[in-house]
């Protein structure tokens, strides 16, 4: 047995001689601790390195066989579609979520499969307006499906990427930028103001949020391009509602139980034993394990404020709906001599900013990591132009994991921030929409 255990890693490590070396010979203290047994770590960081690395090169090869479309939305002008508040475009997203394919064992680690995103976008090129989709190929008809279900008479037409048409590499000769990511300020689960909220519950009169935005939008001139992109990948939401329980258990008062694992279990079953014996001998009657009565949190129920209490009902209710894994990006591009940031980047960061709330959620721009940042101490131009490649690279790419963490939110919180607008609340005259409606011919027509 004694034999057995000397052969194991760690066995002959002494601590005082591998401390005395280290203070003295560091590189000889290294090697002394690779022959006692160091080497075992180096096997695992090895194998997880070899691990990942493949997982890595199986999916950007699965990545790299897809083929991309991307999808402009024209705003339909005379129709009764138009006047529809953002619950029609909810239910569109909705629909897109359909999308979420759960991933096998072998789709993983053999073909690399994972869950692709879609992006929602609104773009002005020079003051023209426009809604695009980008999404696999393979997903046209879900994507045109579900707009046409809510937008009968929509206008849905392929067309070539307009993020292509400006410079990559920053600085540039003729070309400037400025850009962000919007990060959640509060967990996830807590969610934004959403449309219901921006109804006059007197008058009953909705008034668009995102309507200032696309008049600023429909007024860049020459030279001057405005990008916002919301990109979403469908989950099936079981990580967000583990992190919404929690939440919710906490408001409540409930204690949290922490789930008992094989090892706990067997670290815990010498000292179980002993107290089992130790109530036999002395013929104590041993207890049974309390379990968490729910009863417990209704005193803590009982003290929320109604302030507290509406907190409580509005993570529940985000809880309950359809959402995706979301990323935000915004990009400021323009000719040099032609970028008006407080025109542009103002309006566009109180536009989101409409949808927060100090006692859930916010979304903020970003400018310590991947936002193009003014205050900036060192390097600051070099750094500022790195940011920039990366920030059109990753919306070129529509990146779901460049840059920030992605953050969950719901269909009625995307539905707040992406829908088609209120054509009579937008008076923007070069918002893109059809001139006519479109039908089918009649059945009666007499062909030659």
């Amino acid at each position: 047995m004694d034999e057995w255990l000397s052969n194991l890693p760690f066995a002959n490590f002494n601590v005082d001689a591998f401390l005395d070396l280290a203070g003295s010979d560091p590189f000889t203290a290294m090697a002394y601790l690779l022959l006692n047994g160091g080497w075992v770590i180096f096997i695992g960081v090895f194998i997880w390195m070899v691990t990942y690395g493949w997982l890595e090169w199986r999916q950007n090869l699965f990545v790299a066989g897809r083929e991309w479309i991307l999808l402009r939305i024209t705003v339909p002008k005379a129709s009764e579609f138009n006047q529809q508040t953002p619950r029609a475009v909810e239910n569109l997203f909705a629909n897109l979520a359909g999308a979420h394919t759960p991933v096998s064992w072998k789709e993983r680690w053999i073909d690399g499969t994972i869950q692709m995103p879609l992006s929602l976008e609104i773009v002005s090129i020079e003051g023209q307006v426009g809604f695009y989709v980008y999404s696999l190929r393979q997903m046209r008809d879900l994507v045109e499906a579900a707009i046409y279900a809510q937008y009968p008479d929509a206008d849905i037409d392929a067309v070539e990427d307009y993020a292509h048409a400006v410079p990559s590499k920053y600085p540039s000769d003729e070309w400037d930028l400025w850009g962000t990511e919007m990060t959640n300020v509060a967990p996830d689960p807590y969610p934004l103001k959403t449309y219901p909220e921006f109804e006059d519950k007197v008058t009953g009169e909705y008034k668009d949020p995102i309507a200032n935005l696309l008049e600023v939008f429909s007024r860049l001139g020459s030279g001057e391009q405005a990008w916002y992109q919301i990109v979403l990948r469908p989950t099936d939401q079981k990580d967000f509602r583990q992190r919404a329980e929690k939440l919710i258990n906490k408001l409540k008062g409930i204690k949290e139980v922490k789930k008992r694992t094989i090892m706990d279990e067997v670290l815990d079953l010498p000292m179980t034993t002993l107290t089992t014996f130790a109530d036999v001998a002395m013929g104590t009657p041993s207890a049974p394990p309390k379990k968490n009565d729910p009863k417990e949190a209704f005193p803590r129920m009982m003290a929320l404020s109604p302030g507290e209490r509406g907190v409580l009902e509005a993570i529940e209710r985000k809880a309950g709906k359809i959402g995706f894994d979301t990323k935000i990006r915004f990009l400021y591009v323009g000719k040099k001599g032609k970028l008006s940031k407080p025109k542009v980047v103002n309006t566009f960061v109180g536009a989101i900013k409409q949808t927060n709330t100090f006692n859930m959620q916010s979304l903020k721009p970003e400018t310590k990591r991947v936002g193009v940042s003014g205050t900036l101490w060192w390097f600051k131009e070099r750094r500022n132009n790195l940011r920039k490649r990366k920030l059109v690279m990753a919306y070129r790419k529509r990146h779901m994991t460049m840059g920030l963490n992605s953050y969950f939110l719901c269909s009625e919180e995307l539905a707040t921030l992406w829908h088609f607008p209120i054509l009579s609340q937008v008076k923007a005259p070069q918002l893109r929409r059809t001139e006519a409606k479109k039908s089918e011919p009649p059945a009666n027509i007499p062909f030659a």
